[in-house]
């Protein structure tokens, strides 16, 4: 196969993933997202993680019904802090 035969099977394939979403109410959807932002949340330094108000599961699960991903910056210590 080539590109084009690629992409023209993804979008003939995108309105039944629509349907399947539609169909479940979403909760595949949010459970997916969550799912996704827990992996982003255990990839963390431990720093950042322990900062969390619960679990790994519960603040991604809070932060995906809040539909707000916040952006965890992390500042990098110089090299004479860190020895």
């Amino acid at each position: 196969m080539n590109i084009n035969e690629d992409l023209n099977r993804l979008v003939q394939e995108v309105p039944m993933v629509e349907e399947f979403l539609e169909k479940h109410n979403m909760t595949y959807l949010f459970l997916l997202l969550a799912n996704l932002e827990a992996e982003r949340l255990s990839m963390l330094p431990f720093t950042v993680r322990k900062s969390f108000q619960g679990n790994i599961a519960k603040v991604a699960l809070e932060h995906i019904a809040a539909n707000e991903i916040p952006d965890y910056v992390i500042e990098e210590l110089p090299e004479e802090e860190i020895e």
